[in-house]
């Protein structure tokens, strides 16, 4: 849908007479997406973007390529802080390494792309629909399996202490772990199985108290705290931690 949205924008900003509006709609508006999209196909050359479909999240738009390639790259282009935060993600999720072989739930492996002053990282594409566009009705429904994997994840990712990480770790506490922080809004599900295929969007990791990613869980979005996905998830990882000390 945003690709046609994008399209049809950037058709009706090209005819701006004055230049100076016109640049300013398209960066502004449309994030400089055309300047984007045309770098991504100078450099790929090969690759057949006729199936290209474009999202967008709080800071960045994606574009995912024949549902096998994403390319994402800030909104706004400042190319020193994006590269900044794009290397710590990367850094985390690397030295996470060890959780993909305890679940089958992904997430991005990162590779730096600088194509025409941009800097795009590019990963695997993991398939999914976000939890969040999901109707509140199927998540109550499917509360109990969402929640459950959920913890499981969690609960196997505070076990892990990266030797990788222990530079950004900073202070030791019991109760700290990596945690994810921002899950609420990038959690990916399978909308007919209902099982998470994904965590995306690792920025604002940290090392911190494990009992914040189930807060992370609901941080921004009163639907799931209507929910109470914290909770149900809060519940089933207590259950995990306690039959796993048997």
């Amino acid at each position: 849908m945003w690709k046609y949205i994008f399209e049809f924008c950037d058709f009706l900003f090209s005819m701006v007479p004055v230049k100076k509006w016109r640049d300013y709609l398209q960066i502004r508006v449309l994030f400089d997406y055309k300047r984007k999209f045309n770098a991504l196909r100078s450099k790929y050359k090969n690759i057949g973007f006729h199936n290209m479909r474009l999202t967008k999240g709080g800071g960045s738009i994606v574009f995912i390529i024949n549902n096998k390639d994403t390319f994402k790259v800030r909104k706004y282009n400042f190319e020193a802080n994006d590269f900044e935060r794009f290397d710590r993600e990367k850094t985390i999720t690397d030295g996470l390494d060890e959780l993909r072989k305890l679940t089958t739930i992904q997430f991005p492996k990162i590779d730096f792309v600088k194509i025409k002053g941009y800097t795009f990282y590019k990963t695997n594409y993991i398939p999914g629909k976000l939890l969040i566009n999901i109707p509140a009705y199927k998540i109550k429904k499917y509360q109990d399996k969402i929640s459950y994997q959920l913890a499981e994840f969690i609960y196997k990712k505070s076990l892990l202490d990266p030797k990788s990480l222990q530079e950004r770790r900073g202070t030791i506490q019991p109760d700290y772990s990596w945690i994810h922080s921002d899950m609420c809004s990038n959690i990916l599900i399978d909308p007919k199985t209902m099982n998470i295929t994904g965590i995306i969007d690792w920025e604002w990791a940290k090392y911190a108290p494990t009992e914040r990613e189930f807060y992370g869980l609901v941080r921004v979005r009163k639907k799931m705290r209507q929910i109470g996905i914290d909770k149900s998830t809060k519940i089933a990882f207590d259950k995990i931690t306690e039959r796993n000390k048997k």
